[in-house]
């Protein structure tokens, strides 16, 4: 029973893992379009993932602390590593792609959160460049003559792109 409570745990957290894996890459298009709205609901549904995955993990874990302190050494397994090192040929056949799968989904998510990471970086060096841009430009007034060359006006010329 409790193999089969293990298995289903580590289902569960994999396919955690790979919504928020979804989710991760909704947060880099939502960035890369600047839409600051999408980001935060992104945002919003990671936190609330990210608790539920906290329980799934902490269920896998007392599971398999569960499952190893049955044994006659009662010693408990607290990696996955150590976890499979102790499983017969058998139990190990089915367990050893589920822990492969989550690691490398978590690996994956890992370099998904590092790039958007980057990314709103990158978004807010361009953001403070251009303000910075905006504030020595309007300190800095470059004179252009408008209409009759008698009257003349001073105007600062500043160009965004507004994408960026």
């Amino acid at each position: 029973m409790k193999l089969e409570q293990l298995e289903a745990a580590f289902k569960e957290e994999i396919s955690l893992y790979k919504s928020l894996l979804i989710l991760e890459t909704s947060k880099k298009e939502a960035i890369l379009r600047s839409n600051g709205k999408h980001l935060e609901n992104f945002t919003k549904q990671t936190s609330a993932m990210m608790d539920t995955l906290t329980g799934v993990e902490a269920k896998r874990t007392k599971l398999v602390t569960e499952f190893f302190s049955q044994e006659k050494d009662g010693a408990v397994v607290p990696t996955v590593t150590e976890f499979l090192n102790r499983l017969d040929k058998v139990t190990l056949a089915k367990f050893k792609p589920l822990t492969n799968d989550l690691k490398f989904v978590v690996l994956d998510l890992k370099e998904k959160i590092t790039v958007n990471e980057e990314l709103l970086k990158s978004k807010l060096d361009i953001f403070s460049l251009s303000i910075d841009a905006l504030k020595s430009a309007s300190e800095s007034p470059v004179a252009e003559l408008y209409g009759d060359n008698s009257k003349s006006k001073a105007r600062t010329n500043v160009m965004l792109n507004m994408r960026a």
